[in-house]
């Protein structure tokens, strides 16, 4: 005889039928998965490491597990010798376990915790050598996401890699700046494909080892200047390349003797110079300069950045001596323009009876323009002592003709 209960519970099972099926395939990762070890800064990731519990205290541990989504306590639970039963973090022990966070900022956490295990994948592929260990350099703060961090260990030295996911405040750059170990390479690592990370400023384009390339320009923000003059190697991922940054500066070329830079020579006067191997504080913008990614886990690797970034400054070098080059031609053919278009003057023979005298008075710019009759009919020149002595001519006709006009 069926009962009241029974059917209720067919129903129910009825309406809800994959409740009863559990569902077969990959895991989800859930938030109880993930926690911050306090006490060595590392990323304690369960489904990646398993057996991480067996050598991690259970319990709150005097507060050592912190959520990486929203920063509370957690408490590790689970027995390490039952093989049956899966081990975890959770936020509260006698309420319904659920972080405080919203669903879409912890998707976000874990994407960013996907993003940083792929990397450490890809250079512990690169060089084997290595041991990496996923750390958190900064915690979440309001709204921004926290700073993950890959720290490797190899036989040339240590090296911690800053991995920023979001925007990067103040108060975590502060704590990238106060936390860093100076006895190791210190990495900031920028997605090339995050708009809060790259703002971009075209391109420019250079021609080294009789190569011409094309180099992607960005304006950098404040926090990634400060990093930057810190000491800390700035640079962007974009996939399997390493973007590393060097400083332009725009220069005026200032013109020198028999050079010319007006009209359409004007634009080749300015032009911009590097600073590197960090850029320069008053750097204008900032170039990005592409090796591969595996130049992180390498560090032989980076002498080709050295490399490139002296082919770069040997460059403008050459761009400055070929646009002055240009500048002493331009300046050349004006001048043949000039001189060409300068009128002639006609110079006509004197006779040899009509040179100047060293006492004339005429110029010899006038001898030049007199012409053949009006110079031969021209008198002696006398010395100057005795033409003063002299009347003129014309006052000798005067007197003349007041005479007869008084008779």
């Amino acid at each position: 005889m069926r009962t009241a209960a029974t059917a209720s519970r067919r129903s129910s099972v009825v309406r809800h039928p994959a409740r009863a099926v559990p569902r077969v395939g990959r895991r989800r990762p859930r938030h109880g998965d993930i926690a911050v070890d306090t006490v060595t800064g590392l990323l304690v990731d369960l489904r990646q490491a398993p057996d991480s519990v067996r050598v991690l205290p259970r319990g709150q541990a005097s507060g050592r597990y912190s959520c990486l989504a929203c920063g509370r306590t957690l408490e590790l639970c689970g027995p390490r010798d039952h093989a049956d039963f899966t081990a975890r973090f959770r936020h509260n022990r006698h309420e319904i376990d659920r972080c405080p966070a919203t669903p879409g900022y912890l998707a976000r956490v874990r994407a960013a915790v996907t993003d940083t295990q792929a990397l450490s994948e890809r250079l512990a592929a690169a060089a084997p050598g290595v041991r990496i260990q996923a750390a958190v350099t900064a915690t979440a703060e309001p709204e921004v996401m926290p700073v993950l961090a890959l720290r490797l260990e190899a036989p040339s030295g240590g090296v911690v890699i800053h991995l920023p996911h979001g925007e990067l405040s103040d108060h975590q750059a502060d704590r990238i700046l106060a936390d860093r170990d100076t006895a190791t390479r210190q990495w900031v690592l920028f997605d090339r494909h995050d708009g809060a990370h790259y703002r971009a400023a075209g391109q420019v384009q250079v021609r080294t080892r009789r190569q011409d390339q094309r180099i992607d320009k960005i304006s950098p923000t404040s926090g990634q200047r400060r990093l930057a003059q810190a000491q800390f190697a700035v640079a962007w991922r974009d996939d399997g390349t390493l973007l590393l940054p060097f400083g332009g500066h725009s220069i005026t070329y200032p013109p020198r003797a028999e050079e010319d830079w007006s009209g359409s020579a004007a634009s080749w006067q300015r032009d911009w110079k590097i600073s590197q191997p960090r850029p320069a504080d008053d750097a204008a913008w900032w170039g990005l300069l592409p090796l591969p990614l595996r130049a992180l886990a390498a560090p032989t690797l980076l002498g080709a950045a050295v490399t490139a970034m002296t082919d770069l400054e040997a460059a403008q070098s050459g761009r400055e001596s070929y646009r002055r080059g240009k500048a002493r031609e331009r300046y050349a053919q004006q001048q043949s323009r000039l001189a060409a278009a300068r009128p002639r003057q006609l110079a006509l023979p004197l006779p040899a009876d009509t040179a100047a005298s060293p006492d004339s008075t005429i110029s010899a710019a006038d001898q030049t323009l007199q012409s053949p009759a009006a110079a031969a009919l021209a008198p002696d020149p006398e010395p100057a002592v005795a033409r003063e002595g002299r009347p003129r001519r014309w006052r000798r006709w005067r007197r003349f003709l007041a005479r007869l006009r008084h008779r």
